[in-house]
Protein backbone atom coordinates (compact mmCIF):
# COMPACT_ATOMS: atom_id res chain seq x y z
CA UNK A 1 0.00 0.00 0.00
CA UNK A 2 2.85 2.63 0.76
CA UNK A 3 4.27 1.59 -2.71
CA UNK A 4 0.95 2.58 -4.41
CA UNK A 5 0.30 6.05 -2.11
CA UNK A 6 4.11 6.84 -2.86
CA UNK A 7 3.89 6.49 -6.51
CA UNK A 8 0.20 8.52 -6.63
CA UNK A 9 1.49 11.20 -5.27
CA UNK A 10 4.86 11.28 -7.69
CA UNK A 11 1.98 11.27 -10.51
CA UNK A 12 0.87 14.25 -8.83
CA UNK A 13 3.69 16.07 -8.36
CA UNK A 14 4.78 15.69 -12.07
CA UNK A 15 1.31 17.19 -13.54
CA UNK A 16 1.84 20.10 -10.99
CA UNK A 17 5.56 20.80 -12.51
CA UNK A 18 4.21 20.11 -15.90
CA UNK A 19 1.35 22.38 -15.17
CA UNK A 20 3.07 24.98 -13.86
CA UNK A 21 5.97 25.17 -16.13
CA UNK A 22 3.38 25.84 -18.80
CA UNK A 23 2.29 28.88 -17.16
CA UNK A 24 5.48 30.30 -16.83
CA UNK A 25 6.34 29.63 -20.14
CA UNK A 26 2.87 31.55 -21.33
CA UNK A 27 4.21 34.56 -19.00
CA UNK A 28 7.70 34.09 -20.92
CA UNK A 29 6.09 33.82 -24.40
CA UNK A 30 3.97 36.94 -23.66
CA UNK A 31 6.45 38.82 -22.41
CA UNK A 32 9.32 38.54 -24.80
CA UNK A 33 6.24 39.26 -27.75
CA UNK A 34 5.38 42.73 -25.52
CA UNK A 35 8.73 43.99 -25.48
CA UNK A 36 9.55 43.19 -28.58
CA UNK A 37 5.81 44.99 -29.53
CA UNK A 38 6.75 47.87 -27.66
CA UNK A 39 10.16 48.59 -28.71
CA UNK A 40 9.06 48.82 -32.23
CA UNK A 41 6.55 51.12 -30.69
CA UNK A 42 9.16 53.03 -29.19
CA UNK A 43 11.42 53.20 -32.41
CA UNK A 44 9.04 54.41 -34.59
CA UNK A 45 7.60 56.85 -32.28
CA UNK A 46 3.94 56.15 -32.88
CA UNK A 47 1.25 57.50 -30.57
CA UNK A 48 -1.28 54.43 -30.24
CA UNK A 49 0.68 51.41 -29.42
CA UNK A 50 -0.55 49.41 -32.14
CA UNK A 51 2.48 47.36 -32.55
CA UNK A 52 2.91 46.29 -28.78
CA UNK A 53 -1.47 45.53 -29.05
CA UNK A 54 -0.63 42.98 -31.67
CA UNK A 55 2.52 41.76 -30.80
CA UNK A 56 0.92 40.78 -27.60
CA UNK A 57 -2.07 39.30 -28.66
CA UNK A 58 0.19 37.19 -31.38
CA UNK A 59 2.74 36.08 -28.53
CA UNK A 60 -1.13 34.96 -26.77
CA UNK A 61 -1.73 33.38 -29.40
CA UNK A 62 1.85 30.98 -30.08
CA UNK A 63 1.64 30.71 -26.10
CA UNK A 64 -1.85 29.17 -26.66
CA UNK A 65 -0.81 26.78 -29.56
CA UNK A 66 1.94 25.11 -27.29
CA UNK A 67 -0.58 24.79 -24.03
CA UNK A 68 -2.89 22.76 -26.53
CA UNK A 69 0.14 20.78 -27.63
CA UNK A 70 1.26 20.25 -24.10
CA UNK A 71 -2.03 18.92 -23.42
CA UNK A 72 -2.93 16.26 -26.50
Amino acid sequence: MDQKQSEKERQRLNSYAKYSSLGFQMVGIIGVFTFIGYKIDESTQNQTPYYTAGFSLLGVAISLYFVFKALK
